[in-house]
């Protein structure tokens, strides 16, 4: 009976050494060619047992697994990525900045930031920003973002301004500085809930 022999690069004594291995995967040729004939009998048996099997047609109720619903992004991350992508999008001028996604409170707070600030966002991963924007861990300056509750806060104070306020109020004056000098006022008022 023949055997046959295969070189294999073998791990021995912690380096690798070339040896003569038995191959024992197939039979030796020409020896045992009853082996052979019950491998080529079993393998024809396998054919006509796959071919009596009938396949439904395309057209027949055959049910189909509804596709799997996508995993939804954490939350922080997608606040990062949309506003990775409006800080993008706002330095570069290619494509129109976009806060769709976001809460009004986040979207004011994004519409406020200049291009420093814009370019601050736009060097962190979104991750990052977006635990900016949930006040888990801040990035040195840039603004806190305010939560919705702070952000209408905001909005109906400023609603608060009285017609003769706004008279009073020269042309070199911004809202900005009308605000600040209520919280300066009653900053138990306005102040945001921590």
């Amino acid at each position: 009976m023949a055997t046959t022999f295969t070189v294999k690069a073998v791990w021995e004594s912690g380096r690798w050494v070339l040896r003569s291995v038995r191959d024992s995967l197939r039979p030796p040729v020409g020896a045992h060619a009853e082996v052979e004939d019950a491998l080529d009998a079993i393998a024809t048996k396998a054919e006509s047992a796959t071919s009596a099997v009938s396949v439904p047609a395309l057209g027949s109720a055959v049910t189909v697994k509804p596709a799997a619903t996508p995993i939804p992004l954490d939350p922080i991350l997608a606040k990062g990525r949309i506003a990775s992508a409006y800080a993008s999008a706002m330095l570069t001028l290619n494509d129109e900045p976009s806060t769709e996604g976001l809460d009004e409170a986040s979207a004011a707070w994004l519409n406020s930031l200049n291009a420093s600030e814009l370019m601050q966002i736009d060097r962190y991963g979104a991750h990052r920003v977006g635990s900016h924007m949930a006040g888990l861990r801040q990035i040195e300056g840039l603004p806190l973002t305010p939560t919705p509750a702070e952000y209408r806060s905001a909005l109906c104070a400023a609603a608060q301004i009285m017609p003769e306020m706004r008279a009073n109020i020269r042309d070199d004056e911004t809202l900005k500085r009308v605000i600040e000098e209520m919280l300066d006022q009653e900053p138990e008022r306005y102040a945001p809930a921590m």
